[in-house]
């Protein structure tokens, strides 16, 4: 009888711990519920706060006077688009950190004699435009003006007198314009030799240099060397006493002339 007695006790106690420890587990699980819950809580209340001191402070600088714009600093500008870019400038007025840069640009680099256009802020109020423009390197004479062309053919601004430092094209087609581009490189060795350039199908690029009556239809290439061999040539073969019009260098180690019937005394 004490034998099972005493067994009888065990199981009981053993029940009773068992069940203890379930209970005291189970309030642990709560507590620890509660605990990230109110954890969770406070970091939403607290990125709530945030939002609301970013918004608030946001509204007070976007309308802050001292942060809008009062100066515009222009750097290396355009010389026949400012009355453009002042005008641009008109539209782009306010609080210097609603400014959309992104369109600035774009409507800046639409004006034909910038390339590109870097802008900064500099607060608290001052706007910064560097640009970067194209360069000229034509001018072609067209309705009694000379339209000034960069590298990639874009007509930049017209002139009603030539600019010295700039070669000139006559008499030509947009599409002729485009095909005497390429050969920039070949017409930039002789530019100071230069009186015009023009374009006659089938023979391409014409040269007319200063001081001189022919008409020069150089090729592809090597514009200055085949004029320095016929001038050479020129004066061995005494053509002088003839009025050459047209002289023809498109082919290799010859040359093609044109002249009048005329010899000159």
């Amino acid at each position: 009888m004490r034998q099972a007695s005493t067994i009888g006790l065990r199981g009981e106690m053993d029940f009773f711990r068992r069940n203890n420890n379930r209970h005291i587990s189970r309030q642990k699980k709560i507590k620890t519920i509660k605990i990230k819950g109110l954890h969770l809580l406070l970091i939403c209340l607290l990125l709530v706060l945030i939002g609301i001191t970013i918004y608030m402070s946001a509204r007070f600088l976007l309308s802050w006077d001292q942060l809008n714009v009062k100066t515009v600093r222009l750097v290396n500008s355009p010389k026949y688009g400012k009355a453009k870019i002042q005008k641009l400038l008109t539209c782009f007025q306010g609080n210097i950190l609603g400014l959309s840069l992104d369109h600035l640009k774009k409507e800046l680099v639409g004006i034909d004699e910038v390339r590109d256009v870097s802008i900064s802020r500099i607060l608290p109020s001052t706007v910064e435009l560097r640009f970067i423009l194209r360069e000229p390197v034509f001018q072609v004479l067209l309705s009694k003006r000379y339209h000034i062309i960069d590298v990639e053919g874009v007509s930049l601004y017209s002139l009603s007198r030539p600019r010295a430092d700039l070669m000139i094209i006559r008499g030509i087609k947009q599409q002729e314009l485009e095909a005497i581009i390429p050969y920039l490189g070949e017409l930039l060795k002789i530019k100071d030799s230069l009186d015009y350039i023009g374009y006659q199908e089938p023979y391409g690029v014409m040269i007319k240099l200063k001081g001189m009556k022919e008409e020069f239809y150089p090729g592809d290439r090597d514009y200055a060397g085949k004029i320095s061999y016929f001038l050479k040539v020129k004066k061995l073969l005494a053509l002088s006493q003839h009025r050459i019009t047209r002289v023809d260098l498109r082919f290799a180690n010859r040359f093609y002339l044109e002249f009048d019937k005329e010899v000159v005394n």
